[in-house]
């Protein structure tokens, strides 16, 4: 089941004429400067039936 997301209506105003900062750094300060390496995804195995062959047999 879904949980419910944060009330829109608690959030603050937003300002069009306010300046967009050039640093994200200043909207977010908790988080890491860089990202975490991406998760290694398995590949697929050759009795995966959604695997791509890789060529002609015998080729």
């Amino acid at each position: 089941m879904v949980q419910p997301g944060p009330d829109p209506d608690s959030y603050p105003p937003i300002d069009p004429r306010e300046p967009v900062p050039d640093d994200p750094g200043e909207l977010s300060p908790d988080t890491p400067e860089t990202l975490p390496p991406p998760p290694v995804e398995p590949m697929p195995g050759p009795d995966d039936p959604d695997s791509v062959p890789a060529g002609p047999p015998g080729g």
